[in-house]
């Protein structure tokens, strides 16, 4: 069964863009995409600059999402990520998918999103 992992990062007053560009240096959904069962990931921020990230991913089976969380990468781009995060133990929470819907049109923007989120951590646009 697929699942999905939801984690809200907090970040210190002033550093969202800090640590939105840590996420984007350091590549953390393309390292993701790379665990066996990784099928795609967002990270997202909302309109207020104070408000926390939501970092999810969706996974082929929950067991893929604990192979990520065994990652010895992980653990060395938490270290990166830490001091811009408020948060000292953040946590996260994994849904087993049980209903889903989607259409061209999404699969198209995430697409879309995953090809500039490259060319950033590329060093490109």
């Amino acid at each position: 069964m697929p699942a999905r992992s939801v984690l809200y990062l907090h970040p210190k007053p002033g550093q969202r863009a800090a640590l939105v560009e840590t996420f984007a240096r350091i590549d953390v959904p393309g390292h993701a995409m790379r665990q066996e069962g990784c099928l795609g990931v967002e990270v997202q921020v909302p309109p207020d600059a104070d408000g926390p990230l939501l970092v999810t991913a969706l996974w082929r089976r929950r067991e893929d999402y604990d192979g990520w969380l065994a990652n010895p990468w992980r653990a060395e781009s938490t270290a990166e990520i830490a001091p811009f995060i408020a948060d000292e133990q953040p946590v996260g929470v994994v849904y087993d998918v049980v209903l889903a819907a989607g259409s061209p049109e999404a699969a198209s923007a995430l697409a879309a999103l995953r090809s500039a989120f490259g060319q950033r951590a590329e060093g490109g646009a």
